[in-house]
């Protein structure tokens, strides 16, 4: 009979354990697992690569109600190598963009377009460093005005988070990085809500989703290699 309750107890204490762990991918798992997972494989992202996200197709007629509807959807993160040896190598920063809401959220994205420095006139990625006079600014981007072409525009899914690895040769880091504390952040500018063609269901392309046109990751500090 003991023997029995003994059973008992242990497939009660199972039972338990994988409804906790059920709950622990259902609450947690959308942020704490992932980025646990890219901590401990330093070849794992915590999100999909910002290539891969759905492009725009005909804004004007297809959009997410429950997106339009929101303010200050995203989240910027970003993770720095450790710098490479003067002349050798390269940087590596990760760029991590989530969706915090339920909604799906349209972003202005283009690999080729990503800078760094900030361009005012323009909408897109950056990378910001400080102070600003050890990296060379670099990049051009073509989403000015009104139209943003849906090329441009991709799009993220609720709570869906996406990364960006973006390299810079050490060629371009001025020997003054590895004499000073430097930091580096990422940043999206969004200048306008983008146009759709004359009797669109949507008046625009519902870009227009961060307060004031400008969000900013917070400052992550470089820091040297051991080699």
């Amino acid at each position: 009979m003991s023997q029995l309750f003994r059973r008992g107890e242990e497939n009660s204490n199972r039972v338990v354990g994988i409804i906790l762990v059920i709950a622990l991918l259902v609450f947690a798992g959308p942020s704490i697992i992932p980025s646990l997972l890219a901590r401990t494989l330093p070849f794992a992202d915590e999100g999909v690569p910002c290539t891969r996200l759905r492009q725009a197709d005909n804004r004007g007629q297809h959009q997410s109600y429950i997106g339009r509807s929101t303010i200050n959807p995203l989240a910027l993160r970003v993770i720095p190598s450790p710098l490479p040896p003067p002349g050798e190598g390269e940087l590596l920063i990760r760029m991590v963009i989530e969706n915090t809401t339920i909604g799906t959220i349209p972003i202005v994205f283009d690999e080729r377009q990503i800078i760094i420095g900030d361009d005012p006139n323009s909408s897109g990625f950056g990378i910001i460093f400080r102070p600003a006079n050890g990296m060379r600014t670099t990049g051009v981007r073509r989403t000015q005005g009104n139209n943003i072409l849906e090329a441009f525009v991709r799009l993220l899914g609720p709570r869906q988070r996406c990364v960006h690895r973006l390299f810079i040769p050490a060629a371009s880091i001025d020997p003054i990085v590895y004499t000073q504390q430097t930091s580096v952040s990422m940043y999206y500018r969004i200048l306008t809500p983008g146009a759709t063609p004359p009797g669109s269901l949507f008046p625009d392309q519902g870009l227009a989703r961060i307060s004031g046109g400008f969000l900013e990751s917070a400052p992550v500090e470089l820091t040297r290699s051991n080699g």
